[in-house]
């Protein structure tokens, strides 16, 4: 995932958690609001109580790219995502399907015509 999609800023990360907007499964949960970009942004949280750190790189690694392919046709809003404990459980496969359904039911896609 370029940096351009990165959400950094603790200030702006805070403002889109209290925002309350939100969904989520037993293995991630999104939080989203209104972004001052053009582009989707995205910050990506783990509790240490999933592993080490070489476990929690590792997921935050795959969901990168899980959500890679999907960036352009997301709408131009601010995104934390939460990954849960439970995600350990989910093979590759069951992870990008788990966030296929989150991004379907928050129906973040931009419209197209």
């Amino acid at each position: 995932m370029n940096r351009k999609y990165s959400l950094k800023k603790t200030k702006e990360i805070d403002r889109v958690f209290h925002l309350k907007k939100s969904v989520g499964s037993k293995y991630y949960a999104i939080y989203y609001g209104p972004g001052t970009s053009s582009l989707p942004q995205i910050a990506i949280s783990i509790s240490k109580k999933v592993g080490n750190a070489v476990k929690r790189n590792y997921e935050k690694r795959v969901l990168r790219e899980i959500i890679r392919p999907e960036l352009e046709y997301l709408k131009p809003q601010h995104y934390l995502i939460i990954i849960k404990k439970a995600v350990q459980e989910l093979s590759y496969l069951a992870k990008k399907e788990e966030m296929g359904k989150l991004i379907k039911k928050m129906s973040m896609y931009k419209e197209t015509k």
